[in-house]
């Protein structure tokens, strides 16, 4: 009931801003505060309905402590270390925003090879152990659940909040790097990125699909200096 609004209330941003924005590669002259204000916003869009069973499964857990009220605030709290994680992401995909920025006013063989890379880098990614551990935990986030059971004081819910924030970066990771080289305010790779991340965490077969899609950017990365118009802006 708190996150469904609030995701919707997100993508309402994220669409406007993407209309009124345009398509544009990079950093599209953005102050870097103003960039990590709308990648914050966009990541709460595109994260909110996959984190919406561990969020669900946590107010379960904490029912038995928390009065009605009480629980509301526990779960804004849990909601915002999950955000604070992306929007620290937000700092490394400015990064490269600002790398493919710099790369536009040269030859445009640099820009479609440097876009390559990332997601040559991305597809690698989503084929690795890495990625297939944090997918693991935010498929079955029971491990989390006793984890967390050991937090105490205040700040227990922003912890664990940061906690699977930090899981669920690790299992996006090159998916948000791809997301930045196609274009941040690309729509399509938007709401195409969102679904395959919700697949993944809830499909029975999302583990499968995931491994699909790197090897999907592999080949993608591997043609795209030969063939630009596979990923816009290059």
């Amino acid at each position: 009931a708190l996150l469904i609004p609030g995701a919707a209330l997100a993508w309402y941003v994220t669409l406007r801003d993407a209309l009124q924005m345009g398509n544009m590669p990079g950093t599209m002259g953005m102050h870097p505060a103003s960039f990590l204000l709308m990648w914050t916003v966009m990541m709460a869009a595109m994260m909110l309905p996959s984190m919406m069973p561990v969020a669900a499964l946590y107010v379960r857990v904490i029912a038995h402590a928390s009065t009605g009220m009480t629980r509301v605030v526990r779960v804004l709290l849990f909601t915002a270390g999950y955000l604070v994680v992306w929007a620290g992401f937000g700092v490394l995909a400015y990064a490269l925003a600002w790398a493919i920025s710099t790369l536009t006013d040269g030859p445009p063989a640099q820009l479609r090879w440097f876009c390559a890379g990332v997601l040559l880098f991305g597809g690698a990614y989503q084929l690795s152990a890495l990625k297939a551990v944090c997918l693991r935990h935010c498929r079955s986030p029971l491990g989390f659940l006793f984890h967390i059971g050991n937090y105490r004081g205040p700040l227990r819910d922003l912890r664990a909040g940061l906690f699977h924030g930090a899981w669920c970066a690790g299992c996006c990771a090159g998916l948000m790097l791809v997301m930045v080289a196609a274009g941040v305010m690309n729509i399509a790779w938007m709401i195409g990125l969102a679904v395959l991340i919700l697949l993944e965490k809830l499909w029975r077969h999302g583990h499968v699909l995931a491994r699909v899609s790197g090897w999907l950017l592999l080949g993608t990365g591997a043609v795209l200096p030969w063939y630009p118009g596979l990923l816009p802006g290059t």
